[in-house]
């Protein structure tokens, strides 16, 4: 099979993952724990194919000085444009994407709702694209990383499964909100296809720094998208979600 086809029917099915959590954002009633434990056992996936997988295979193709200083590069890129989007007070629930999406009932309505759950959504888009880059590197690298795949496919079907409902409460119709992460998804898509065909006639050095930098702005995505607020929400629980996260990352890697 082709890098390029690989690349594509991944991401596909990482784009359907967000398409079908929209469905059941539109047409489920929304439960917020599961939902909020189910987000976090993601993080922790993630979090495993950090450890044991993305930095592991950025220090096989470059030095650990690289390594380290491309995954530094990656979290404080993804907090510089996390402090742009969220300076704004309107936009102070973007990188909380789940918390918004899935507590706080139905208060607020009509626009202001609306306005809630597009931008949850477009932080479910800065969440992805350096998620699904880093998943097209494995891809150009002649391997996908099956724990970096698990944590996206949660996570985005969790996310969209959150922001779907505010944004029909406020006023859209589930079409709309349908349509809209159908859009995301393709975005995705698009990502996970540059990160697998740029990278492919690059040397070693390159290949391992772009692995790092995408680590480092996903350890970021979820250090301050889903762990905090998980914690707040399911209190210890989230630690036992987390954990087994992690260890369903190591077994995967």
């Amino acid at each position: 099979m082709s890098t390029l086809l690989e690349a594509v029917l991944w991401g596909v099915a990482i784009g359907g993952a967000l398409v079908i959590g929209a469905f059941a954002g539109a047409f489920l009633p929304m439960w917020e724990r599961f939902a909020t434990t189910l987000t976090v056992f993601g993080g922790g996936i993630l979090l495993g194919a950090l450890a044991f997988d993305v930095v592991p295979e950025a220090e096989e193709h470059t030095s650990s000085v690289t390594t380290a200083l491309g995954f530094l590069g990656g979290a404080l890129a993804f907090l510089a444009v996390d402090w742009l989007l969220t300076r704004d007070e309107g936009r102070k629930e973007l990188r909380r994407a789940l918390q918004a999406g899935v507590s706080g009932g139905r208060a607020g309505g009509g626009k202001e709702e609306a306005a809630r759950g597009e931008t949850i959504a477009l932080g479910v888009f800065a969440d992805g694209v350096p998620e699904t880059a880093a998943l097209g590197v494995t891809i150009a690298e002649g391997e996908i990383g099956l724990a970096l795949l698990a944590g996206v496919l949660v996570s985005n079907l969790v996310e969209s499964y959150g922001a779907t409902q505010p944004i029909v409460d406020g006023g859209h119709s589930r079409r709309f909100a349908v349509l809209l992460f159908s859009g995301i998804a393709v975005a995705l898509l698009g990502a996970i296809m540059l990160g697998s065909t740029l990278l492919l006639d690059a040397g070693d050095t390159v290949i391992g720094l772009a692995q790092a930098v995408a680590g480092g702005a996903i350890f970021a995505t979820v250090t301050t998208a889903i762990v905090p607020h998980a914690f707040a929400e399911v209190s210890r629980w989230a630690a036992v979600a987390a954990g087994l996260g992690f260890l369903a990352g190591y077994l995967l890697a």
